[in-house]
């Protein structure tokens, strides 16, 4: 319950911080005093009125439950300390140069340096602990007992991750190397849990009988993985070049090619455009055709940017065009990012999981217990 209280109340501290102005974000839109007033005064009587209630009803709270060293408890609760700890530096990170400007000791910035630094060695544990809970028996568990199976499952893991970025992308490199052995380590192991639900023989009705809530959970763990995956491949191996082309310049991004042709004028339902052509062929011999834009809007002559994009499930190709810079020549932006899809797949595991989670029965069943017994302790 308190983790809960902490966690939105620090969802309000963000929104108050970006809102409010005191922090340069994209998400402020505007800086309004009034609205970060607003804000803070929100997040005082949320804050407030949530620990005074988690007081109220703290000496009623009792727990029960025993659990051994070694037990799907101890994981959770190892889990939830690293989320912590991680949630601190953020809040840290964020802070910090706010603090120090407070008392006049200078401006600092805090930026992907730190928070990279910071993060790989506590997600690390993490990936590896999501991996074993869903092997681990509640209450009680010996290693032993998943000594071989994790044995095989570690150096597939190891294998697969370690040669993946080689035999995919042709440049070695120890943090993709490392990325993938802990993304294909949490996948694998919760596969291999489905494997042991049957007894490690093929035996469907096993699976057929066991609850959503299992389901959810390797659905969601499948998609911590695949979201590794993606921040792994992208961190290694994205690709952004600035460009001085001309019609029929080419330039190379591993296996495509981007060949520039032109830019015409083009008008658009409510702006008008400069809108570049340009030709890919892609590795296995396809070829497509971006139209990045240079759009103008009437109102207010506002100009955009529109990149145009080719998603696919490894890779992206983005192309934007920039500003004219004399005779037929534009500046051009080309990114390639590997595998960013499995990003955004991994969060659509994560909620796919923890929708099917919440859906299982089997809690409902117990809420209705609770609540009975609540009824027959006050009757008497």
């Amino acid at each position: 319950m308190l983790l809960a209280v902490t966690a939105f109340s620090l969802s309000l501290l963000g929104t108050f911080l970006v809102r409010s102005g005191v922090l340069t974000s994209v998400h402020a839109f505007a800086s309004d005093p009034t609205r970060g007033t607003y804000i803070l005064v929100s997040l005082c009587i949320v804050v407030g009125g949530s620990l005074a209630l988690y007081a109220w009803r703290a000496p009623t709270l009792r727990g029960t439950g025993q659990f051994d060293t070694v037990s799907r408890e101890s994981g959770i609760l190892i889990n939830n300390i690293l989320l912590l700890i991680a949630a601190v530096c953020i809040l840290l990170g964020t802070l910090f140069p706010l603090f120090m400007d407070a008392l006049g000791l200078g401006k600092y910035s805090v930026g992907p340096p730190y928070f990279n630094k910071i993060f790989v060695p506590l997600m690390a544990p993490l990936g590896a602990l999501v991996g074993i809970g869903a092997l681990i028996r509640w209450k009680r568990d010996r290693i032993q007992r998943l000594g071989r199976p994790l044995l095989a499952v570690l150096t597939f893991s190891v294998v697969a991750g370690f040669l993946y970025p080689l035999s995919e992308f042709g440049d070695y490199s120890l943090g993709a190397a490392f990325g993938m052995t802990l993304g294909f380590w949490v996948i694998s192991s919760n596969l291999l849990s489905l494997v042991q639900r049957m007894g490690y023989r093929w035996r469907p009705a096993l699976l057929r009988s066991a609850p959503i809530g299992f389901y959810g959970m390797i659905v969601a763990h499948i998609g911590i993985g695949l979201f590794v995956i993606g921040v792994t491949m992208v961190s290694a191996y994205e690709f952004e070049k600035d460009l001085s082309m001309s019609p029929g310049d080419r330039f190379e991004v591993g296996e495509n090619t981007f060949i520039f042709q032109d830019v015409r004028g083009y008008t658009g339902p409510n702006y008008v455009a400069q809108r570049g052509s340009v030709e890919v062929e892609l590795e296995g011999g396809g070829i497509l055709i971006l139209h990045p834009e240079k759009r103008s809007y009437g109102a207010g002559a506002q100009t955009m940017t529109e990149a145009a994009i080719d998603a696919g499930l490894t890779r992206d190709l983005y192309v934007s065009l920039g500003e004219p810079l004399g005779g037929n020549a534009w500046a051009v932006r080309i990114y390639y990012k590997p595998y960013i899809r499995f990003i955004w797949l991994g969060f659509v595991f994560m909620a796919l999981g923890g929708m099917m989670g919440a859906a299982d029965k089997r809690y409902r069943t117990e809420r209705l217990k609770v609540a009975e017994r609540e009824r027959t302790a006050g009757a008497h």
